[in-house]
């Protein structure tokens, strides 16, 4: 191999591994927004069901609104 052809191949695969992380990165932003979304989903539905007493959240549905710092009013089952 010459060197232009090394250079070529380095370039093209740290411009790769650049993209990929900008998607990876990108994809974790989308998938915290659409986690807000379901928390104000859930709370919204809590205040809409208080009254009817049927309406639960998981405990994986309690920890992703607790990280997020979304009070959910509604008992964990």
């Amino acid at each position: 191999m010459n060197k232009k052809t090394i250079t070529e191949t380095m370039t093209m695969t740290i411009a790769v591994i650049a993209m990929l992380a900008i998607v990876i990165m990108g994809l974790d932003k989308a998938l915290d927004n659409w986690e807000i979304v379901e928390c104000y989903k859930l709370q919204s539905y809590a205040e809409k069901y208080k009254n009817y007493g049927g309406f639960y959240i998981t405990q994986g549905e309690k920890q992703m609104c607790d990280y997020h710092g979304i009070a959910v009013d509604a008992p964990v089952r």
